[in-house]
């Protein structure tokens, strides 16, 4: 990646597309017959310090107009600008989002792996989330100090369906299953839980686990933005079963990273042109010291 550039040079875009460390780093669009690149993927400066590697892509939509989306794959440090130096997770979805608000993206479709933690969901499976619960430190107010955000339906509903009917299709096509309701678990990392914290997770309704989806799903609900995800299920989490598969964990991280990136790149070209969600609605809540407006109201 080149040096990193003034936010004033952020391009213009309507739509986000992010790619996650679940699935590697393979499944990128480029290769995709709708898609074309425009220039090479470059880093931002904000305020927040500078952000992952961006690249503009152009997209032929369903409907045949030219979209324009912003693709990043967050979180993978070994993408940062030398010059940039070893930056928080905190600091990098922080900085992201502020260059995607200043860019106009209005909607983001994202895609990541996942382990199950129960016996329900299953490796290959695909899963769309309809809610969370975090356990990473809190990032929400820092894009705009003081703020908070409601997170009534955290993802967006109409993303959510497209993703739903592309991952219905992807399912049928590769024999395995897709569910349109699941709890995310969000955790810190860098380490993975140990089989008291999952099971824990599990009685707290938590369905799958990753570490990422937070803050990414808050900071869009900040921003203004709508955002859903798809993930695959690579593995079970520790303790789900007595051991995990590694050769059927690497051969799904090998193989199923082009396979997901498709599935979230289709719903970015399904998306209806307008957004006719509720997400704005929700929008930004009371912030501290203001939540006696909303007893006497």
């Amino acid at each position: 990646m080149s040096e990193v550039r003034s936010a004033a040079e952020l391009p213009r875009a309507g739509y986000a597309l992010l790619g996650r460390s679940g699935t590697g780093t393979q499944g990128s669009p480029d290769g995709d017959p709708r898609v074309s690149v425009d220039g090479d993927p470059q880093a931002y400066q904000t305020p927040f310090g500078p952000t992952p590697s961006i690249s503009l892509l152009r997209l032929r939509s369903e409907t045949g107009e030219e979209r324009e989306v912003l693709f990043t794959r967050p979180r993978d440090i070994r993408e940062q600008a030398p010059a940039a130096g070893r930056v928080s997770r905190s600091q990098q979805s922080l900085a992201l989002f502020w260059a995607l608000q200043r860019a106009g993206v209005g909607r983001i479709v994202a895609e990541s792996g996942a382990a199950s933690i129960t016996q329900h969901f299953h490796p290959r499976d695909l899963v769309i989330p309809h809610d969370f619960i975090d356990f990473t430190p809190q990032s929400s107010g820092q894009l705009e100090p003081g703020a908070a955000v409601s997170m009534r339906d955290p993802f967006c509903p109409d993303i959510r369906e497209v993703l739903w009917q592309r991952s219905r299709r992807f399912a049928a096509e590769k024999a395995t299953r897709a569910f349109n309701r699941a709890v995310h678990a969000s955790v810190e990392g860098p380490r993975f839980e140990t089989a008291a914290e999952v099971a824990a997770l599990a009685r707290l309704g938590g369905d799958v686990i990753s570490q990422g989806v937070t803050p990414d799903v808050y900071l869009a609900r900040e921003i203004g933005a709508c955002f859903a995800t798809v993930e695959m299920v690579l593995n079970y989490a520790e303790g789900v079963r007595p051991e995990w598969d590694f050769d059927l964990l690497r051969a799904i991280v090998r193989e199923g990273a082009e396979e997901l990136g498709k599935v979230a790149l289709d719903a970015v070209a399904a998306l209806p042109a307008e957004r006719g969600c509720s997400c704005l609605e929700h929008g930004k809540g009371p912030g501290p010291g203001e939540s006696g407006d909303l007893l006497s109201a």
